[in-house]
């Protein structure tokens, strides 16, 4: 397993990959009002949509099921990651490297998971 990654790295992720792109990836977005985007949850079965992104703060939240939170906390959600594939997902998307904590390993390998859910993207 890799090591911790660093505080100031996992925020500069946030901050570069806007989170109205990688939602979009998945949910049709659209306007809301002023600074907000709705679309379909994608984690229950609905007719109206209650999923809410609020891209100036970089969250989401539906307000029919009470998930939410920031790009990471999708990802993880949607995708089945854990919080440092998702960190190190959303890194190679922005063209960004990452410093790990002194003493710990570098990055790994994506596994035979991270394989199956890039071949189910492509399909």
């Amino acid at each position: 397993m890799a090591g911790l990654i660093k505080k100031e790295d996992i925020a500069r992720v946030r901050d570069a990959v806007a989170i109205d792109e990688i939602v979009g990836d998945y949910v049709t977005l659209r306007p809301a009002g002023v600074g907000s985007m709705k679309g379909l949850c994608p984690f229950h079965d609905e007719k109206t949509p209650s999923f809410h992104v609020r891209p100036h703060l970089g969250l989401w939240h539906c307000f029919g099921c009470g998930e939410g939170g920031d790009t990471i906390a999708f990802l993880q959600k949607i995708d089945h990651l854990s919080f440092t594939e998702a960190v190190e997902y959303l890194a190679q998307k922005a063209g960004i490297t990452l410093n790990y904590e002194e003493g710990s390993r570098g990055p790994r390998e994506f596994g035979r998971r991270q394989r199956l859910i890039d071949a189910h993207r492509l399909a």
